[in-house]
């Protein structure tokens, strides 16, 4: 279950806290908190800086970041901002309003598509083996070395990540998302040689669905799939593995046809199956991008504005002036 409530940090130049301030109380937030820190970097000069504290609802704190990060005075060189999700939020508010859960903040998701489209040991470790439960499943056709196998894979971040990141213009998020899933795809394909290698024929699983039926599978697990990440109440393991399912058997199918042959008896053609494999993943991508539109996902320009030019700054900390 996620935790509908943010408390939401940022840290300016010294008297930017007022034009902070101006922001939240217009986005609907009654009250902040403020005080000063004493910044200390490596070889520069002390700095003080204006800290501000928000605890509010969700959809509030998704206003105020939104609209924050698009005022004319800020920058990322000189502000900072950190959103946590605290336990819980004990004010004046009536539950009914600090407990509100969608929509979370741009920046939230954001950053957590980036931190599940990295390409990491971890990410290879979990696709692989998933690629060799779900192998096994489909030569032995068994459900449950299929599920479990499926379970392991996160495929359905990546394709979030492409289409959130067009959308909202942050295309650097949506080459990483296009360059993870094609790892994953290499990955589940050559953990399908891998099994179809190790054991003997035949394929046993030689199921197939009509391009439209995937179609409207996939239109509807995009919709949801977008849905839960903008959204912090609910569960999104049943949402992933029901994308996981659209997209994944086929790369293992394929490894393994590679060996054992295709079948040729009532079966699909490959070439269709390969279609139907772009299409699903093309229409979970459309459908995400049109679900954050509708969420009002606006583009983050402020994260593709280019920083001063002077040369990067030394490790820093900060403590309370005295």
């Amino acid at each position: 279950m996620g935790r509908s409530v943010r408390l939401i940090t940022i840290k300016g130049p010294k008297e930017s806290a007022r034009k902070i301030a101006a922001i939240a109380f217009s986005a609907g937030i009654p009250e902040v908190c403020v005080h000063q820190v004493c910044e200390l970097r490596d070889g520069q000069p002390d700095e003080i800086k204006d800290t501000v504290k928000i605890a509010t609802a969700t959809p509030t704190a998704k206003a105020f970041v939104d609209e924050l990060m698009e005022a004319p005075f800020f920058n990322r060189r000189q502000f900072s901002i950190a959103i946590k999700q605290p336990r819980s939020i004990i004010a004046d508010q009536h539950l009914s309003e600090t407990t509100s859960p969608l929509v979370e903040p741009t920046v939230d998701i954001l950053e957590e598509l980036w931190q599940f489209s990295h390409i990491t040991f971890g990410f290879i470790g979990r696709i692989f083996i998933g690629a060799l439960l779900l192998g096994y499943g489909l030569i032995e056709y068994n459900l449950l070395f299929m599920i479990a196998g499926l379970l392991f894979i996160p495929l359905l971040p990546p394709m979030l990540a492409i289409g959130f990141g067009m959308w909202t213009h942050q295309f650097r998020l949506a080459r990483q998302g296009l360059f993870a899933f094609l790892a994953a795809t290499t990955l589940l394909v050559c953990g399908g040689v891998l099994v179809a290698l190790m054991m003997n024929g035949p394929l046993r699983y030689n199921e197939s669905t009509s391009l439209l039926t995937g179609l409207l599978i996939s239109l509807a697990v995009g919709v949801a799939a977008g849905l839960a990440t903008a959204d912090d109440v609910g569960r999104r393991e049943m949402i992933g593995l029901a994308a996981t399912s659209q997209i994944a058997i086929l790369p293992v199918w394929f490894g393994i046809c590679f060996i054992f042959g295709f079948p040729t008896l009532n079966s699909m053609p490959p070439t269709w199956r390969a279609l139907s494999l772009l299409v699903n993943a093309a229409n979970i991508v459309l459908a995400s991008m049109v679900t954050y539109a509708v969420l009002g996902m606006a583009p983050l320009a402020s994260l593709r504005r280019s920083t001063q030019a002077s040369g990067e700054a030394g490790p820093s900390v900060s403590v309370s002036p005295t």
